[in-house]
């Protein structure tokens, strides 16, 4: 392209960087509100140690009493200590809400997708998911498949039917590649009903929202894009794809933080069904050792700091975006 002589060649616009004004707001509120807290906390000990109760982290280190099942480390009940405790019901919260980010995502992509087809009925399909299942709470989503699992037969019947070599679906949960011992089951991969109802029902809850976050990002784009696409002999599957979805993920980035975070915050209702999630490990913990104001005071960090964690990780990737699109 020739310039006018004089001129200035055009400039690429500045990359986007961070907002340090805004990072400095952020952690001053956040510093206040650590402090806040402390004080609280300090009070609040030096009143019960008035009373005299017992107060301080010390139990921390004493035997847990209570075990916990389906941790991805070994943890022994009257050996292991409640911080281990912790730990292995922190693993557990993790564990679910990775499976459900990536579960979720890849369901609402189909669905969001499936809401923007020229198919008639794939839109109408799509569209009927959303309406049902965000109108239903997540808590009675989490129920019904947990009532489903049980309904599944016994490992004993089920390992009978067809395909049982490499999975078998049991109301003990479900099995990859598994092998029967007994009543002793095992598997490659195997998850408890517990986990499963937590997964699916949780999973396909959010996933209704991430679709139409996919919708509204893709919908929100100059229509002449897809055009041009097609000008280009691209079809709609690879426009979408190279041309839309770029430009659509930032867009969509802002919401997507906010329903990775309410599925982590969502796992708390693990304690509805029994799954030992890190609420759940506080809880019992609770009851054990009759510290509620330590443990209540571990349980907010954990929740508080990994929503931040996750939020900053989304916030960090936005930026990324935006760089590569100013590029």
């Amino acid at each position: 392209m020739s310039t006018e002589p004089g001129s200035q060649p055009p400039q690429r616009p500045p990359s986007a960087g961070w907002n340090w004004r805004a990072v400095l707001r952020q952690a001053l509120a956040f510093g206040l509100l650590a402090a806040l807290l402390v004080l609280m906390f300090r009070l609040t000990s030096a009143n019960l140690q008035a009373r005299g109760v017992q107060t301080g982290f010390d139990f921390l280190g004493k035997p847990a009493v209570t075990p916990i099942f389906s941790s991805p480390v070994e943890f022994e009940a009257g050996v292991d200590s409640f911080g281990w405790a912790f730990v292995a019901g922190a693993l557990n919260s993790l564990k679910l809400t990775g499976a459900a980010i990536v579960l979720a995502t890849l369901v609402g992509l189909v669905v969001g997708v499936g809401a923007l087809a020229r198919n008639p009925m794939a839109r109408g399909i799509a569209l009927a998911y959303v309406e049902l299942m965000r109108n239903v709470p997540v808590l009675l989503h989490i129920a019904f498949w947990y009532g489903l699992m049980l309904e599944l037969p016994a490992a004993s019947v089920a390992s009978e039917g067809a395909g049982a070599s490499w999975l078998l679906a049991s109301n003990r949960g479900i099995f990859l590649f598994p092998t029967i011992d007994g009543l002793d089951v095992h598997g490659a991969v195997s998850m408890q009903p517990e986990f499963a109802a937590l997964l699916v029902g949780i999973s396909l809850y959010t996933a209704a929202f991430i679709a139409e976050i996919v919708r509204a990002a893709v919908g929100s784009l100059p229509s002449g894009q897809l055009e041009a696409a097609s000008a280009l002999g691209l079809t709609r599957a690879a426009s979408l794809r190279r041309v839309l979805a770029p430009q659509a993920l930032r867009v969509g980035l802002p919401p997507l933080a906010s329903e990775y975070i309410g599925i982590f915050k969502n796992s708390t209702l693990a304690v509805a069904i029994g799954y030992q999630d890190f609420m759940a490990v506080g809880e019992t913990m609770l009851t054990d050792t009759g510290q509620a104001v330590e443990v209540m005071a571990i349980v907010i960090v954990f929740y508080a700091g990994v929503s931040l964690l996750v939020s900053a990780a989304m916030h960090g990737f936005e930026s990324r975006q935006r760089q590569w699109g100013a590029a």
